[in-house]
């Protein structure tokens, strides 16, 4: 028979365990993705559906490195920045 409720506690910053049972009647793991939905008395949970996966593409710490140094900007750019973001 399916579990249709249980009662949860939030955690600090508003967390909630999704509850063992629902996960595994869901099939939700580790990485689903879950739509949350604004009810008028409470909150929805919807697990995501993809039809293609995400694609995601993998940097090398050197490659970041290679940005960083990329996009720092000179002494002269940087306090004409500072200067306009205090005004």
């Amino acid at each position: 028979m399916l579990t249709r409720e249980k009662i949860v506690r939030p955690q600090s910053k508003g967390m909630v365990t999704i509850p063992v049972e629902f996960r595994e009647q869901l099939g939700i793991g580790e990485g689903s993705l879950l739509k949350v939905k604004l009810l008028k008395n409470g909150v929805a949970f919807i697990k995501m559906e993809l039809e293609t996966p995400l694609e995601v593409d993998l940097y090398s710490d050197e490659e970041i490195k290679e940005w960083m140094e990329e996009d720092k900007l000179d002494a002269k750019t940087a306090k004409k920045l500072e200067l306009l973001l205090k005004k």
